[in-house]
């Protein structure tokens, strides 16, 4: 037996054998291939550069023009939204935005209701959330002591609940509903009062530092409305309702309180807020967290998001 291979070549008569002889692979070359260069290919560090660049892009597009994180830091607007609550803010839906407008995006006007994320005229840097309950020209006036309000001149459907008096403003818990007084035909939104043993809500309060719409109507302005002097004689404020100093509003005003009645500064005591401050309608809360501790007890952000966190309240809708 031999290792060699036993080739015999054809021996018909008068004929050729045209068939190509088999090249082995490792000796065949592609014509006009030889002396091209081989495909440039990107390394492994700039693809994830390159992947890096683009979400970071599109994530501060995102926060500039569509959405935006905030963190509600005060008890306000309980029991809507909770303190620590962080929320996702629709920055697109009341229209298009000052420095870029995106025709393709779904877009309405301010709603009596909304719960609407804005930049405190008193301190530009400071983000409130309030909701929205007067529109611009018209008349609103809130009774402190029947917790009931009016919009030129009719009483503007809530679902009022009364809860104990908080003894720490600051406290994370939710308040403690006592009573119900009633849901009215057409209600959309629920507030919450103080209970008090001789009135009904905690009318003192705003009695005596409550400035705008409490006992008396209140013409909420809109763009183009002089300008009260109290304003133009406060620098800081006069920049935010009146930046050109022609001794007009720049923009539509909005009233708007939070569902804490009876805890909650708001424009009763400030003032209107300017559609130029509005950032934008919070949608859900897209992380809760409980940062109730013992005294002395430090806290971890970290630790927290495993042990503190509010699960059942991720995903809840403002409404």
């Amino acid at each position: 037996m031999t290792d060699e291979l036993n080739y015999q070549p054809h021996e018909r008569t008068g004929t050729v054998d045209a068939r190509p002889a088999v090249v082995p692979p490792e000796i065949r070359t592609v014509s006009g291939t030889t002396d091209e260069k081989p495909a440039f290919k990107k390394s492994v560090a700039r693809e994830y550069l390159e992947s890096a660049v683009v979400t970071l892009i599109m994530a501060l597009f995102g926060m500039t023009f569509i959405v935006q994180a905030v963190k509600v830091p005060t008890g306000s607007m309980k029991n809507t939204i909770w303190i620590q609550d962080h929320l996702l803010v629709n920055k697109f839906i009341f229209g298009p935005h000052d420095r870029l407008k995106v025709p393709i995006l779904p877009e309405r006007d301010i709603r009596r209701g909304d719960v609407v994320v804005f930049k405190y005229p008193q301190d530009p840097q400071t983000n409130f959330v309030k909701r929205v309950i007067g529109l611009p020209g018209e008349t609103l006036e809130y009774d402190a002591r029947t917790g009931r309000i009016y919009v030129n001149g009719q009483e503007l459907p809530e679902h009022r609940m009364y809860v104990d008096r908080e003894k720490n403003p600051e406290s994370p818990d939710p308040l403690k509903e006592t009573g119900d007084d009633g849901n009215p035909p057409n209600s959309q939104w629920t507030v919450f009062y103080y209970q008090n043993d001789e009135e009904s809500v905690d009318s003192r309060i705003y009695d005596s530092q409550a400035k705008y719409a409490v006992h008396q109507p209140y013409k909420i302005p809109v763009k183009g409305d002089p300008v009260p002097d109290e304003i133009r004689s406060d620098p800081q404020r006069a920049r935010i309702y009146d930046a050109d100093g022609d001794g007009r509003y720049d923009s539509d005003q909005y009233f708007c309180m939070g569902d804490n009645r009876d805890n909650s500064l708001d424009s009763r005591f400030w003032g209107t807020v300017p559609r130029s401050s509005i950032v934008g309608r919070a949608m859900f809360v897209y992380w809760s967290l409980d940062k109730s501790k013992p005294n002395g007890e430090d806290t971890n952000l970290f630790k927290d998001f495993f042990t503190a966190s509010r699960l059942w309240r991720i995903g809840k809708f403002i409404k």
